[in-house]
């Protein structure tokens, strides 16, 4: 990670309370994080999951390969998502921060999506507990829209693994616009 990145993350965490993770809408918080903090990082590519076909032409170049993550340090949720990103082939930077209320208004996720982490692939936003193949295929397709974003906390998602799961949708999300992306 270059240095004038990670003055920026050690500062934005330095401005911004600490939260846990929860659903509950984050409260608007003083301070700021430049909005480089939020864009997509480069380094290594992705590797195929084991078993999967989704097409790779367009994890080509560098800012597609990473999945940049933004949590809060306490939230196991979080790391159970980051896990299963792994195991999917996907290489994975995380950034712990004390609060993602700014995050989450800089890469425009709108109230109604946010989750409880964030992160940035090939110029997309996914937020929440989205699954590794949406991820592919939101790579492959290259849809005009800011991201993809699964509302909430739903059991049987990537991370929030349960004796039961819950039905839910990953949208899409830009433009002040929302779609049904996939349904789980």
């Amino acid at each position: 990670m270059r240095i004038d990145t990670q003055i920026r993350l050690a500062a934005a965490a330095a401005l911004l309370g600490a939260v846990a993770c929860s659903t509950s809408k984050q409260s608007e918080s003083a301070g700021g994080v430049d909005s480089a903090a939020v864009q997509p990082a480069t380094a290594s590519a992705v590797a195929p999951a084991p078993g999967d076909s989704t097409p790779r032409a367009a994890l080509a170049t560098k800012s597609d390969s990473v999945l940049v993550v933004y949590k809060t340090p306490t939230c196991g949720c979080c790391k159970g998502w980051v896990s299963k990103m792994k195991e999917a082939g996907f290489a994975v930077e995380v950034h712990d921060l004390p609060d993602l209320t700014q995050i989450k208004k800089k890469a425009g996720v709108p109230e109604d999506l946010q989750a409880c982490h964030t992160a940035r692939i090939g110029g997309y936003v996914v937020e929440g507990h989205v699954p590794a193949a949406d991820i592919r295929r939101l790579l492959a397709e290259r849809p005009k829209v800011t991201g993809i974003g699964t509302p909430g906390m739903p059991v049987g998602s990537p991370g929030m693994e349960g004796a039961f799961k819950d039905r839910y949708d990953v949208m899409t999300f830009g433009g002040g616009k929302q779609t049904v992306f996939a349904s789980h």
